[in-house]
């Protein structure tokens, strides 16, 4: 009989991370899944660490030539039985309760993707932070797909439970954007389902030296954005309105990228373009500071910066000066 929930974890050279990762999806209270872990061509000691999970029913090892985390997600999901796929990196970790969290909120709800919240933890799972999403992007009976481009980015592989159905219309993930193929997967499925969201923390995101540089964060963002501006150029079923503000997004987004790239032309150019798109967002305070700092030259920024990172140090040793002596 076919599991409910199929748990899919792409790996390579991961040996250190991964058998926590699937033990922690067997320490699950929700007992209807399966397991399907790809190894896509790892040179480690992967699969020995995974030797103590090879006679579990609900266990699945495919081993693959390296063709990258997209291909392995891909394939996973080719492998996969449930109704409901879930997506887990494998340095990552489900908290106990996560998939009865998940799946009880998608059997009260229409929607094709459940998002739980997310808890940062440094490499000794110690934890830093918690990334909740939104109020406006979690309300249900609406396309959230703007106010995911908008606001701050939350739907993190290991956090959201996806309809199979919701995923018959979508193309898989792209190899051409890593490594920001999972941003462009989710929001693709954004395009064509509703999204609610649960208020429990469901994954574990481990902070680690292996963890993707910034930089190449912002450039494949870029490459996302040019995809669905184009996405969206064709999306005749999505009323104008919300086409117009998804655009002004993007364009935000893009300059923003730019701007943390160190191109002030790139970002102050696509800062106008979305005021252009949505003249509102003049009224954004942030972004209207973002349009002077891109004035600004690069290494005049810079050097401002520096300066006041060092008066504020210096303010903080003389209050601690002050305290010590009062």
């Amino acid at each position: 009989m076919k599991p409910i929930i199929s748990v899919i974890i792409p790996t390579f050279n991961r040996a250190e991370y991964v058998a926590q990762a699937v033990r922690s999806v067997f320490s699950q209270t929700f007992a209807d899944y399966e397991v399907v872990v790809v190894d896509d061509g790892s040179t480690d000691k992967t699969k020995g660490a995974l030797a103590a999970f090879k006679d579990a029913p609900n266990f699945r090892y495919h081993y693959q030539p390296n063709s990258g985390r997209s291909a392995a997600r891909n394939q996973g999901f080719t492998l996969a039985q449930g109704d409901f796929v879930l997506f887990l990196d494998s340095d990552d970790l489900l908290f106990p309760d996560a998939l009865a969290q998940l799946y009880e909120a998608a059997q009260s709800s229409a929607a094709g993707m459940v998002v739980g919240q997310v808890q940062f933890a440094n490499e000794q799972l110690k934890e830093l932070w918690l990334l909740k999403p939104s109020v406006e992007t979690c309300s249900e009976g609406k396309l959230t797909y703007p106010s995911l481009i908008s606001g701050r980015y939350f739907l993190l592989p290991g956090a959201v439970l996806l309809r199979r159905k919701c995923l018959q219309e979508v193309a898989g993930f792209d190899c051409s954007l890593e490594p920001c193929e999972d941003y462009d997967f989710y929001l693709r499925v954004a395009l064509n389902c509703e999204l609610t969201c649960i208020k429990q923390p469901v994954l574990q995101y481990r902070m680690h030296g292996g963890n993707t540089d910034m930089r190449e964060i912002y450039e494949g963002g870029l490459k996302v954005a040019r995809r669905h501006l184009g996405l969206l150029a064709d999306a005749e079923s999505i009323p104008a309105s919300i086409r117009r503000s998804s655009r002004a997004n993007w364009m935000v987004r893009v300059a923003d990228n730019n701007y943390n790239l160190r191109r002030n032309p790139e970002a102050l150019k696509h800062y106008l373009r979305a005021l252009m798109l949505q003249p509102a967002l003049v009224f954004d305070r942030r972004i209207d500071r973002q349009i002077l700092a891109s004035l600004i030259p690069v290494l005049l920024r810079e050097r401002f910066k520096s300066m006041l990172h060092r008066s504020g140090n210096h303010a903080q040793d003389e209050g601690r000066g002050a305290q010590r002596f009062s």
